[in-house]
């Protein structure tokens, strides 16, 4: 059911236009309820599935919106985790009938090749948008080529600043309460945003003269088990880190355990930051500091600048404030104990 079948199919089953059913697939205002509901029905009862061709043939509009990232460079997702901004985009599409289409494109040192795959998507799908994820957005040939095929453009960070990266963050956020020996613990998942977040801590660390980043970094992943065995490790000599950044929220806890079995005083002795907030950090003993990382959040964002844009073509346009990496402060939290 459906094979074959074709929009003026469509068109005569209900009694309208071609154009009236191409400006209902659209979601255009311009129908009334009765011609709405009669081409509804024919959709159905035929099984119609409308090509991209027809879907956008009032208005030119398909409905889909262009996630443009990097291949085969893994920046991307490890500066901000694909697996979290497609359900956050995702979300910010569908209550307006708008769907998402994740594209990998050859990197800036073949300019050729991303100009050729982009132009073979555009002409495939004929995207309302597209959304340039870093490092695209710097690219301003990609977004020339966009503008020039009549495709507008987004990015994550619209007119703000760049995204942060959240071990640098967490690193200067500890620096600045006088810590230098400070450890770094990753975790099992998502080893390319481990080895971001750790290229960012040992940046911060580096820029303050501290050797901690040679000595007190967990850099194979490990999992809870390791992450006891490895804070009784850092914790028990008498040089131990001041302050620990964790990449997951369980690890924290489990170094929280280390310490306190230890009868090391949280935050007194050491202070603790988690890259990832949980509820259970709030209910620690005592409670955790944690990062939050919006890139979900400006990704969703950036979904809806777009179709705002798409929907309200006359209507000026403004960027909203772009949310930063900000720091749950908790009473995990203090200035280091003494000078290392």
């Amino acid at each position: 059911m459906g094979k074959g079948i074709t929009i003026e199919d469509v068109a005569s089953a209900a009694g309208v236009s071609r154009q009236t059913v191409s400006r209902v697939m659209n979601q255009s205002p311009r129908v009334s309820p009765e011609a709405r509901t009669r081409v509804e029905q024919a959709i159905a009862a035929l099984g119609y599935v409308p090509s991209l061709a027809a879907r956008s043939m009032a208005g030119g509009r398909s409905r889909l919106l262009l996630a443009v990232f990097e291949s085969p460079s893994p920046e991307t997702q490890a500066t901000l985790g694909l697996d979290r901004l497609l359900p956050a985009g995702t979300l910010a599409c569908s209550p307006h009938g708008y769907r998402l289409l994740l594209e990998p494109i050859a990197p800036e040192s073949a300019p050729a090749a991303s100009d050729a795959q982009l132009a073979a998507t555009i002409g495939a799908v004929q995207p309302d948008g597209a959304i340039l994820l870093p490092p695209l957005d710097s690219r301003a040939d990609l977004r020339a080529a966009l503008e020039s095929r009549k495709v507008p453009v987004q990015t994550l960070h619209g007119t703000g600043a760049p995204v942060e990266n959240p071990g640098e963050a967490a690193a200067q956020h500890l620096l600045d309460r006088g810590h230098r020996q400070i450890g770094f613990i990753t975790g099992p998942s998502d080893p390319g945003h481990a080895e971001y977040c750790l290229a960012g801590y040992r940046s911060a660390l580096a820029r303050k003269g501290s050797r901690a980043h040679r000595h007190f970094v967990a850099e194979d992943r490990p999992d809870l088990g390791d992450v006891l065995d490895l804070a009784r490790a850092w914790l028990v000599p008498t040089i131990r880190p001041t302050a620990i950044i964790t990449m997951r929220s369980e690890a924290a806890l489990a170094v929280l355990h280390v310490a306190q079995a230890l009868k090391l005083a949280v935050p007194r002795d050491l202070s603790l930051i988690a890259l990832e907030d949980d509820p259970a950090l709030a209910r620690s003993h005592p409670p955790v500091a944690a990062l939050h990382d919006p890139a979900p959040d400006r990704f969703a964002a950036a979904c809806t600048r777009m179709i705002t844009a798409l929907e309200n073509r006359d209507a000026p346009r403004s960027d909203p404030p772009v949310s930063a990496i900000t720091l749950t402060e908790r009473a995990s939290l203090a200035r280091a104990p003494r000078a290392i």
